[in-house]
């Protein structure tokens, strides 16, 4: 399979770990060294599905639920109801036609250095609570050093990407738990084996800062139907395959995000777990 790349950028000064304080707070930089889509995890709790996420229409839907496209929302592992992750469906189906190859492309793009996506905090004033701080993701660019784990190792230092437009948002740090968002993001990814531009609306992130400055946690929003419809014929046009008959019928089972006048749902929630690591963007960077 090719390349998953995953691009959301911004040009911008130089960040660290944690770089020189001023009267704006803190600039906090991490470092994706790991990124999964979260799935669903086979257990199931009071007839409800167990799945990590987020949720991302500040509902708690059932089968019965119009508001919620009729669907069952699930729980997470921490019994947290309405997490919106109807996409675990889809990543079973690309399982079934691609088997143990979606993870290992994404964790392989991260350590050749071809997905460097970092987390910008901007303006902590608390790395325990602040009630206004601004996130920024962006793409860095640098050969990264891997650990015996075949992880990066923290506190590198990396250039700066510069072809993209930023994507920023506003959140807070709760007990150390950082929230932001909704935000519409853009990144080019690979599902099917086929290349697109996937556009997330309502985006949102929640992630646990540890006390080393690394970071676990997710970040989702909605998928447009139609453009899950459109890589399914692209990749059955490339690969003699026949995905897209299946996708068919099975997408409008799955949709469950934004009705339209009709009361159609329109898009698919989906979540991506990760972990990042603390890391450093050289003081040479294009202001923004």
């Amino acid at each position: 399979m090719k390349s998953f790349l995953l691009s959301v950028v911004v040009a911008f000064p130089a960040i660290g770990m944690l770089s020189c304080s001023s009267d704006s707070g803190i600039t906090h930089g991490t470092l994706v060294n790991e990124l999964r889509f979260a799935r669903r995890t086979g257990e199931e709790v009071d007839g409800t599905d167990v799945s990590p996420g987020l949720n991302l229409d500040d509902l708690i839907s059932d089968r019965l639920d119009s508001a919620g496209c009729n669907r069952a929302d699930f729980m997470s592992p921490d019994g947290t109801m309405g997490v919106d992750n109807q996409f675990t469906f889809l990543f079973e189906a690309i399982e079934e036609v691609f088997p143990n190859t979606v993870e290992g492309i994404i964790q392989g793009t991260i350590n050749e250095g071809r997905l460097l996506l970092m987390f910008e905090l901007n303006g902590v004033d608390d790395m325990r609570n602040d009630d206004d701080v601004e996130l920024r993701i962006f793409l860095a660019e640098g050969r990264p050093d891997l650990s015996s784990a075949n992880r990066i190792v923290p506190n590198q230092t990396f250039d700066m990407r510069a072809d993209a437009p930023v994507t920023r948002a506003r959140g807070h740090i709760r007990d150390g738990i950082f929230e932001a968002g909704p935000f519409d993001v853009e990144f080019p990814v690979a599902v099917f084996d086929v290349f697109f531009d996937l556009y997330l609306t309502g985006a949102r992130m929640r992630a646990e800062i540890r006390e080393d400055g690394t970071m676990h946690g997710f970040f989702g929003g909605g998928m447009a139907a139609t453009q899950i419809l459109e890589v399914a014929m692209r990749a059955d046009m490339l690969q003699g395959i026949e995905l897209t008959p299946i996708i068919q019928v099975l997408l409008p089972r799955w949709v469950d995000l934004y009705p339209d006048a009709e009361g159609r749902c329109t898009q698919l929630s989906t979540t991506m777990e990760f972990n990042a690591t603390t890391a450093f963007i050289y003081d040479d960077a294009p202001a923004p």
